[in-house]
């Protein structure tokens, strides 16, 4: 008669990791749990013929002692350098595995991205006009500058210069540049004569004698902070 013995081994490297007669988990691998595993032993009675009788009435090679075929469970293969061979259809431990059924995936950290840069601009005769940002061209002011060209009543202002001063931007920093205008450019009543820092609330910017040029940062709806 057969006996069937229930050995529970871990799913990830059987013949390495320590094996148990209950359920459980792998204590190496502990979040692995134990999957059964079945052994048919066969217990030959005493009064049983066996296979070296001289009469050769023993079972054929391979069966039990009914006659039913001795199942044994299959080593698995040994790799070169005597390591064995992982079955096929089981994840390495290192790769990573999807969701058990009735599981979440844990959530994907995202990485915040770095902040922008403040949208500025500048109040020029009551119209806004928008300093571009760092990595494009200067903005230009004056009568003939393009970027001045939706302001009504720039034509009134004939203290400015056709090519006033420009706005550039360097290392993440915001200068202003006079541009050889008549009157002069001025930043917190001083005179212009190199490029010279600005930021919104810390400087006064004007343009000839009382042009005043406030820098402005701008809201997520274009309005001034």
């Amino acid at each position: 008669m057969a006996t069937v013995t229930t050995r529970y081994r871990c799913p990830v490297t059987p013949d390495e990791c320590p094996s148990s007669d209950r359920r459980g988990f792998c204590t190496v691998h502990r979040w692995e749990r134990l999957v059964p595993e079945r052994v048919y032993v066969t217990a030959e009675p005493d009064d049983a013929p066996r296979e070296d009788a001289p009469d050769g009435s023993g079972p054929p090679p391979g069966t039990g002692a009914n006659g039913d075929a001795d199942v044994r469970p299959e080593a698995p293969a040994a790799r070169p350098g005597g390591r064995t061979a992982r079955p096929a259809g089981r994840p390495h431990p290192r790769e990573p595995r999807e969701p058990r059924e009735g599981t979440t995936a844990p959530p994907t950290r995202l990485q915040s991205p770095p902040p922008a840069a403040p949208c500025l601009a500048l109040v020029l005769a009551g119209a806004l006009v928008l300093v571009r940002a760092e990595g494009q061209e200067p903005t230009r002011l004056g009568r003939d500058a393009a970027d001045c060209a939706h302001v009504t009543d720039l034509a009134a202002l004939d203290q400015l210069s056709r090519l006033h001063a420009e706005l550039t931007w360097r290392a993440g920093r915001l200068y202003v540049t006079d541009l050889g205008s008549v009157n002069g450019t001025y930043v917190d009543e001083q005179p212009v004569t190199g490029p010279v820092q600005l930021w919104p609330g810390g400087h006064r910017l004007r343009l000839a004698e009382d042009v005043d040029v406030p820098l402005v940062e701008l809201d997520e709806f274009g309005a001034p902070r």
